[in-house]
């Protein structure tokens, strides 16, 4: 069994933690031997963070790759992306000697492996999202079904999609892929919405739950409500540029003051150590680095409270970042997956939701009230919802973490439901010959 990922962001510890539960997932359903290879969009610094697995340039920035004179360049990509998508049309029919007559050996080796596999799944996440650019992942997906390769969609949150041509080109991508996993309703209202007609859409925990230590939520839960010292919290923040009322300057200004007031509020309050740290942070080469807006909010606080504040500047795996989150307390985070993989290890989450896919994931765990939206976040209201979110931990402890156990096992789940629609897919295929 050959199994491609694609769409894939190791050096995001987030992006990491879906990826990882995937492919153990994959291996308990197909065995241990199954050959996966992943295509990422850094794949060489992947590859030294995570040496075990077997990464791959994705597809429609391989092909890009030209050294032209910047006047020759874009049509030399546009030729470069038509003639792959010809050739790739043509690899498993017997027509095949005409993809060999006109594509270079770097282009073959692209067919070859997708040729060569049992299924193509595109990673879990939040990428199908117009604030960004669709057009690789539509290019790679195109690809994988004009090769007659079943695609499946794993745990996503994606839409609303407004942009005709991203809504013409999705429709029929969705229609005819084997299976389309989703995180929440929301997300499978914006499938339907484009009129998609797929009997193989379902709804699934995220893929990070699978991480999850059944025997530290298994803990939390048997704590009952009994009161409990509060010693250390962690705090993870992020660049964010994607307000819809206000400019992101003054978005992300509104921000970091509420986050400095609130660090200020709980040092004094509470006299508890916080540490700043996240998912996305450590790596140089990589965009984003949450440690450096950490920095900022550090930079923002009075002198009389600095010594209470670390910010983190470390990169962690998913596995170590879960080890460092057992000694915390309580953690408020911004980046959904710090939140997940808290949860998983026992540890009550506050969330700032800067997508819809933090309000569906907390409104499900039954923590709606305490749901901060980063779009209207002020000092005044944050410090409010999080007083009151700890003064209700012992009360709702134990039906948070039931709800994190049943996402756990929902996660779990997904590989039986990929299995289940490979083998329709094939039974399909089979019958159509």
């Amino acid at each position: 069994m050959k199994i491609l990922i694609t769409n894939t962001m190791m050096l995001n510890s987030g992006d990491a933690a879906i990826l990882l539960a995937l492919v153990n997932i994959l291996r308990n359903i197909f065995g241990k031997n199954a050959n996966i290879v992943i295509f990422d969009g850094q794949p060489d610094i992947a590859r030294r963070y995570y040496p075990n697995l077997i990464f791959r340039k994705l597809v429609y920035w391989g092909i890009r790759e030209h050294k032209d004179i910047k006047y020759f360049k874009p049509m030399r990509q546009y030729l470069s992306m038509l003639s792959f998508r010809i050739g790739a049309r043509f690899w498993n029919t017997r027509l095949r000697f005409i993809s060999k007559l006109f594509l270079n050996e770097k282009f073959l080796q692209y067919l070859k492996e997708y040729g060569s596999s049992d299924m193509v799944i595109t990673t879990g996440g939040t990428y199908l999202v117009e604030n960004y650019l669709l057009e690789p992942r539509i290019f790679d997906y195109k690809v994988s079904l004009s090769m007659g390769i079943p695609l499946i969609f794993f745990t996503q949150s994606l839409g609303p999609f407004s942009i005709r041509s991203n809504r013409k080109s999705l429709k029929r991508i969705f229609e005819k892929s084997a299976l389309i996993l989703l995180r929440d309703k929301k997300s499978h209202d914006n499938i339907l919405e484009l009129g998609v007609n797929n009997a193989n859409i379902h709804i699934s925990a995220d893929a990070a739950f699978a991480l999850a230590d059944a025997s530290a939520i298994e803990a939390t839960m048997n704590l009952g409500t009994t009161p409990f010292p509060i010693h250390k919290i962690a705090i993870s923040v992020r660049d964010w540029k994607y307000f819809k009322t206000i400019s992101p300057d003054i978005g992300q200004k509104k921000y970091l003051d509420a986050m400095c007031a609130l660090s200020t509020h709980i040092v004094e309050k509470y006299n508890v150590e916080i540490t700043y740290i996240s998912t996305c942070q450590g790596i140089p080469e990589y965009r984003y680095d949450d440690s450096k807006v950490a920095l900022q909010v550090y930079e923002m606080l009075p002198s009389t409270i600095s010594d209470s504040i670390i910010v983190d500047k470390k990169h962690y795996s998913p596995t170590d970042l879960m080890s460092e989150l057992k000694k915390y307390d309580i953690v408020i985070s911004t980046r959904l997956h710090m939140a997940i993989l808290a949860l998983g290890v026992g540890i009550p989450v506050f969330p700032i939701a800067y997508e819809f896919k933090t309000q569906e994931l907390f409104t499900n765990l039954g923590l709606g009230r305490w749901i901060q939206d980063i779009e209207d976040i002020c000092a005044e209201s944050l410090i409010s919802l999080v007083d009151s979110f700890i003064d209700s931990i012992p009360n709702i402890r134990n039906k948070l973490f039931h709800a994190v156990e049943r996402e756990r096992k929902s996660a779990l789940m997904s590989g039986n439901m990929i299995k289940k629609a490979y083998e329709q897919w094939q039974n399909n295929y089979t019958c159509s010959m």
